[in-house]
C-alpha cells in the first residue's frame, strides 16, 4: 500500500477495512481545529493511469531516428571520441537504410542528414590534416580516425551532389532549426528540472508528514494544534503560493496531473516582462569610466592588440611611468639580461618573450642607443625563433620567413658598419654595446651559426610538404633567398677571416656548393655529346635557332659560371690544412664529381672519383656523406651511358640498382621495415633529400637494364658454343625468367617491358625490332640532350646484335685482319 493512504486509527484496523473506505486526507489548517480538508482527496481510476496515445507518421518515427544517432555522433564529436563516432556513423548508416523508403517517397535527401554528412567529412578531414591533434589521440582512436576517413570518403561519394549544392548553398531545415533552439534550450529544461524535482520531493514529504484518515473519520484537534504541525502546514501553504496561480485544483480530489512536469519557462518569461521598471533599471550593471575599473585600477590595453602606446609599453617592461624613467644602454642591457635568463624555462612563453625583444628593440630605436644594441637584440631575437622549433618538425614557414628577414637585417647592420667586432672570441665580459670615442663595439655571435640553422629549417620545411603540390613549388622560392644570404655571409667572412680562420670560410663554401651542384648550368653544356647536339640543332633551321635562343637566355640569367665557381671553391677546401677537415673535403670532392658528371664531363669524374679513392673508405663515413657517395656513383654511371660507355656504366650503377633498396640508399624514400623503431624512422625521415634534388628512379633502372641488356646478349649467344652459362646481372635474368613464365604476352608497356621485348627481338636477329622497341621508352626524354643518346643506342643495338649472330653461327679457327 503506498505511504499516501496510510490511515490516523490504531494498528488494529483491517486492511479490508480501510481499502473499502475511501482515502481522505484530513488535517486543519493554522489556526483551526478539527476542520478536514476534503478538497485534497487522491483518486485513481484507469483512465487516468492510462497515458495519451500519439499517433506519429512513419517518417516521424524514421527521422527522429536519425536525429537522435546525429545528436550523439556529435556530442562524440565534441569530445573527439573517434571510435564512437565511428560506432554512430555505422548506425547512421543503417537508421537510414530503414528509412530509405521514407526518402523515396519525399523525393529527395533530408537537409538535415546532408549537413550531417559535409560536417563529419570536414570533422574528419581536419583532424586528419592537423598533425599535433593526431599524435595526441589514443592508439585505439588513432586506428579508427584513419577506418573512419576511408569509410566516409567512400559512403559520401553517394551523396555527393547533394553534398556539393549544401557547400555552395548552405541552408538549415525547419526541422533542423528546431533541433538548433532546442539544444540551445537545453541547460535552462535541465535547471528547471531540478527545480521541480524539489519541489515534488517537498510535498511528498509534507503529505508523509501529514496523517490521513478513512472518509467520515476526523482528526483529533489537539493533534492539529502542536507547532510541529503549523510548521508544517506553513511549509504548505508556502509551496501552494509558489505554485502557478492558473492551476485549478479539481474540488474533492488531487489528480496525477498535479505531480507532472509544467512549462514554467513561460510562466517566468511573462512575469519577468511584468515587473516594473524600477527593478529593471536596478539590475543594469553600472556605466564604468574609461580606463578606470570599479577597484580604481587603471586598465592596460591588452597584448598584441595593437593599442599599445610607448608609456604602455615602458611599463609593462619596467613598471615605471614614461616621466619616471630614462631609458640608456644599461637600463635595456639588464632588461634584456634578465628575459634572456627565462629562456628555455618550461614556465615562460617563448612568444611573450619574443614580443618583449621586439618592445626592447623598438625603444632602443626611439631612443637611438646605437648599432651595438640594436645587433645584440636581434641576435637574441632570431635564437628565440629557432626554439620554437625542434629536431622531428620543421619550423612554420611564416616564423622561417620572419627570421629569415631578421638575420638578413641583422647581415646589413654589420656590412654597413665594419667596425663593429661580431665574434665567437669575444667573450661575455668583454661585450661593448656603447659607441664613442676610442671605444669599438664588440658582440659575441655567430653569423654562421644562425645562417646554417636558417638553412636546415628551410630543407626541413621542404621535407615536410607534399612534393607534388603547388605548395612545395611555392615554398621552393625560398630556395633564392637562402642562397642571397649564403653569398652575402660568404662577402663578409672572407673580407674579415681570410687569413686567420680558414676553416670557417670552409665551412661557408661548402654551404655554397651544396646548393649549387646538382643544378644544371647551361652555360656549361657545351661539351661532348651536348657540343655535337648543339652543331646539329644549329642547323635544322628555325627550331634550332629557337633552341640556341632560349639557352643563351638561361646563359644569361646565370650570374655566373658554375664550373668555374665550383673549381674555384673546391680548390680551397683542398688546399686548407687547419682543423679537421676530413668530412668537408670529401664531400667537397663528391659534390664535384656529381656536378662534372651532370655536365657530362666524363673523363675529369671518373678521374677525380679514382684518384680520390672514396670507394675503399667510404663505409666508415657518416650516413649524409654516403648518401651524397651513391648519388655521386649514381650520376657518374648515367654520365658513362651518355657517353657511350656501357660497361663502365653497368658496373657504376650495379651496387645500387641490383640491391633492391635505391630508394632508400639515395634517400629518396623509406621503404617499410617491422625491425626499424619510430626513432629510427624519425632519424632517417630527417636525412631524406628534398624532391627538387631527385634522381629520377626509372630513368636510371632504365639505364642499368639496357646496358645489361647490351652486355648479356652476346654472352647468352656465346654459350650455345662454349657449352658454359655467364651472368652479368642477376637482375636482368630475374626480369628475363619472370616475362617468358607468362602464359600470354601482349604488346609492352611498361619501361621493362619494352627492354625485355628488345632483348627477345635481339635474340631472334631482329635489329628493327630491337632498335624500335628501345626508342619507344618514354623515359629517354629526360635526359637533357636526348637525341645523341638515341643515335647511340641505335648504333649499339647493330653492333651488338652483328657480335651475337657471330658468335652463334660462326666459329672462326683463323683470323687475319689486313
Amino acid at each position: 500500500m503506498s505511504r499516501f493512504f496510510a490511515t490516523g486509527d490504531t494498528d488494529t484496523e483491517s486492511s479490508s477495512e480501510s481499502s473499502d473506505d475511501e482515502p481522505k486526507l484530513v488535517g486543519g489548517a493554522r489556526g483551526t481545529t478539527g476542520a478536514a480538508i476534503g478538497s485534497k482527496v487522491f483518486t485513481f481510476s484507469d483512465d487516468e493511469e492510462e497515458e495519451k496515445r500519439v499517433v506519429r507518421s512513419q517518417k516521424d518515427k524514421r527521422y527522429d531516428e536519425l536525429r537522435s544517432v546525429v545528436h550523439a555522433m556529435k556530442n562524440s564529436q565534441k569530445i573527439k571520441d573517434i571510435a564512437k563516432v565511428q560506432s554512430s556513423f555505422e548506425a547512421l548508416q543503417k537508421a537510414f537504410q530503414k528509412a530509405k523508403s521514407v526518402v523515396e517517397k519525399e523525393g529527395s535527401t533530408p537537409v538535415f542528414y546532408t549537413r550531417t554528412l559535409t560536417l563529419l567529412e570536414d570533422f574528419v578531414l581536419g583532424l586528419w590534416n592537423d598533425k599535433d591533434a593526431k599524435q595526441k589521440l589514443s592508439k585505439p582512436n588513432a586506428k579508427a580516425l584513419t577506418t573512419l576517413k576511408q569509410k566516409v570518403r567512400k559512403y559520401n561519394k553517394e551523396f555527393e551532389a547533394e553534398i556539393e549544392s549544401f557547400r555552395e548553398n548552405p541552408i538549415n531545415s525547419e526541422d533542423e532549426r528546431e533541433g538548433e533552439a532546442g539544444d540551445e534550450k537545453d541547460e535552462e529544461e535541465e535547471a528547471e528540472e531540478e527545480e521541480e524535482e524539489v519541489e515534488v520531493k517537498k510535498k511528498v514529504r509534507i503529505a508523509d508528514e501529514v496523517d490521513v484518515a478513512p472518509a467520515g473519520a476526523a482528526a483529533p484537534a489537539a493533534d492539529l494544534e502542536d507547532e510541529e504541525d503549523d510548521d508544517v502546514w506553513g511549509m504548505l501553504d508556502e509551496s501552494e503560493e509558489s505554485s502557478s496561480e492558473d492551476e485549478a485544483i479539481p474540488s474533492g480530489k488531487l489528480t496525477l496531473e498535479y505531480f507532472l512536469k509544467k512549462d514554467y519557462g513561460k510562466a517566468k518569461t511573462e512575469k519577468a516582462q511584468s515587473k516594473p521598471d524600477a527593478v529593471q533599471k536596478a539590475k543594469k550593471p553600472k556605466e564604468k569610466k574609461e580606463g578606470v575599473d570599479e577597484g580604481g585600477w587603471q586598465i592596460v590595453p591588452k597584448k598584441g592588440s595593437g593599442q599599445l602606446t610607448k608609456q604602455d609599453i615602458l611599463r609593462l617592461l619596467f613598471g615605471k611611468d614614461v616621466k619616471d624613467v630614462d631609458v640608456d644602454v644599461d637600463m635595456i642591457i639588464k632588461k634584456r639580461n634578465e628575459l634572456i635568463s627565462d629562456r628555455g624555462k618550461k614556465t615562460v612563453e617563448m612568444s611573450s618573450l619574443q614580443e618583449k625583444l621586439r618592445w626592447l628593440m623598438d625603444v632602443a630605436s626611439q631612443n637611438s642607443l646605437g648599432v651595438g644594441v640594436k645587433l645584440r637584440l636581434l641576435a637574441d631575437l632570431i635564437e628565440t625563433t629557432f626554439d620554437f622549433s625542434s629536431v622531428a618538425y620543421a619550423m612554420k614557414e611564416d616564423a622561417w620567413k620572419t627570421c629569415v628577414d631578421e638575420l638578413s637585417e641583422l647581415l646589413t647592420l654589420l656590412e654597413e658598419n665594419p667596425a663593429v667586432e661580431y665574434s665567437t672570441l669575444v667573450r661575455d665580459d668583454e661585450e661593448n654595446f656603447k659607441e664613442g670615442e676610442g671605444q669599438v663595439v664588440r658582440i659575441q655571435g655567430n653569423i654562421l651559426t644562425l645562417l646554417e640553422r636558417a638553412d636546415d629549417e628551410f630543407i626541413k620545411i621542404l621535407q615536410s610538404t607534399d612534393a607534388h603540390s603547388t605548395d612545395y613549388v611555392t615554398k621552393l622560392q625560398g630556395e633564392k633567398t637562402v642562397c642571397s644570404l649564403i653569398q652575402r655571409v660568404q662577402a663578409y667572412l672572407e673580407h674579415r677571416l681570410l687569413d686567420s680562420h680558414p676553416n670557417v670560410l670552409c665551412q661557408i663554401y661548402i654551404r655554397r656548393i651544396e646548393h649549387l651542384y646538382y643544378k644544371v648550368g647551361h652555360k656549361n653544356l657545351v661539351s661532348g655529346a651536348s657540343t655535337q647536339a648543339a652543331e646539329k640543332e644549329g642547323g635544322e633551321g628555325e627550331e634550332g635557332e629557337e633552341r640556341e635562343t632560349l639557352q643563351d637566355q638561361r646563359a644569361e640569367e646565370e650570374p655566373e659560371d658554375s664550373l668555374k665557381l665550383m673549381t674555384q671553391l673546391t680548390k680551397f677546401i683542398y688546399n686548407c690544412q687547419s682543423g679537421d677537415m676530413g668530412r668537408i673535403r670529401t664531400r667537397a670532392m663528391l659534390c664535384q664529381i656529381y656536378h662534372h658528371a651532370l655536365h657530362d664531363r666524363w673523363y675529369q669524374a671518373k678521374d677525380l672519383m679514382m684518384m680520390s679513392h672514396l670507394q675503399e673508405g667510404i663505409q666508415h663515413a657518416d650516413v649524409p656523406t654516403q648518401i651524397l657517395y651513391n648519388r655521386s656513383l649514381v650520376q657518374l654511371g648515367m654520365c658513362a651511358f651518355r657517353h657511350g660507355m656501357i660497361k663502365d656504366a653497368h658496373d657504376a650503377l650495379m651496387d645500387v640498382q641490383s640491391s633492391g633498396r635505391s630508394k632508400e640508399l639515395l634517400a629518396q624514400g623509406l621503404i617499410s621495415r617491422h625491425e626499424r623503431s619510430v626513432e629510427q624512422q624519425k632519424v632517417e625521415r630527417r636525412r631524406q633529400v628534398p624532391f627538387h634534388m631527385h634522381i629520377n628512379l626509372e630513368l636510371m633502372e632504365c639505364v642499368y637494364l639496357t646496358s645489361a641488356m647490351l652486355m648479356e646478349v652476346p654472352y647468352m649467344a656465346a654459350a650455345k658454343t662454349e657449352g658454359r652459362r655467364r651472368i652479368i646481372s642477376k637482375s636482368f635474368h630475374h626480369q628475363l625468367r619472370y616475362h617468358e613464365k607468362q602464359p600470354l604476352v601482349g604488346p609492352p608497356e611498361s619501361m621493362r617491358e619494352h627492354v625485355i621485348a628488345a632483348t627477345h627481338a635481339m635474340r631472334r636477329g631482329d635489329w628493327k625490332k630491337c632498335r624500335n622497341y628501345i626508342l619507344e621508352i618514354k623515359v629517354w626524354e629526360l635526359f637533357i640532350d636526348k637525341d645523341p643518346v638515341k643515335e647511340m643506342l641505335a648504333r649499339y643495338c647493330t653492333h651488338i646484335l652483328q657480335a651475337s649472330h657471330l658468335l652463334c653461327n660462326c666459329i672462326m679457327e683463323n683470323c687475319v685482319l689486313s
